[in-house]
């Protein structure tokens, strides 16, 4: 594999998942700055909550987009091997966008809660088009044990949406045996989990408060 033109095409797929689409469907829509408003998150979900319905499925798609693209991209020049690499790489633009970094950059003193948060999305739009794309089964697998753990176990999106992810790398490797393949997924899982840790500590908050 030709590795300058393999880190270009990551360095690429990175940026492109960084572009923050729920900060501009937010501001195009009704003028609001989603880093702001609900939970601060700059992805589908905050914007599904404090802009509207329309522009978080709108925001969802996007996210997914990008990472499709990135992947084809990254396949019909390096193969698939590329393409899955390009996918963790948009997935890491997404969660951790240089572009909102740099809005930020005077106010990551805040906390780290904060920082997360303003920093990028959760990566759930865009790490299930991932999945989607390295196998249709991985996807269909998460969702459904998001689903599952939402229903029968969990109160809100947090938790489920780390058991979902933490098993993907698991039946990606039964599955395939191919390490890069693994890679990519486990750096989406590993991504995905660390945005959620400001939703966890303010669950553990929750129910030590009312446990008092």
């Amino acid at each position: 594999m030709n590795t300058p033109l393999l880190l270009f095409v990551l360095l690429l797929s990175y940026l492109i998942g960084a572009i923050p689409f729920a900060v501009l469907v937010g501001r195009l829509v009704r003028g609001i700055d989603v880093r702001r408003t609900g939970s601060g998150n700059t992805g589908a979900m905050n914007t599904f909550r404090t802009v509207g319905r329309a522009a978080g499925v709108a925001v969802a798609l996007l996210d997914a987009l990008k990472a499709a693209l990135a992947m084809v991209f990254g396949r019909l020049l390096l193969g698939p091997e590329a393409a899955r690499l390009c996918g963790a790489a948009v997935v890491a633009g997404h969660c951790f966008s240089p572009y909102l970094i740099f809005l930020a950059r005077r106010e990551l003193a805040s906390g780290w809660k904060l920082a997360l948060r303003r920093t990028g999305g959760k990566g759930l739009a865009s790490g299930v088009a991932v999945l989607l794309l390295i196998d249709w089964r991985l996807a269909a697998t998460a969702v459904a044990v998001f689903f599952l753990a939402l229903k029968l176990v969990f109160k809100d999106e947090t938790w489920p949406s780390i058991v979902a992810v933490g098993v993907t790398p698991v039946l990606v490797w039964w599955l395939s045996g191919d390490l890069t393949t693994t890679l990519a997924v486990l750096l989406v899982t590993a991504v995905v989990i660390v945005k959620h840790l400001p939703d966890v500590r303010e669950g553990f908050y929750v129910a030590t408060t009312n446990n008092q």
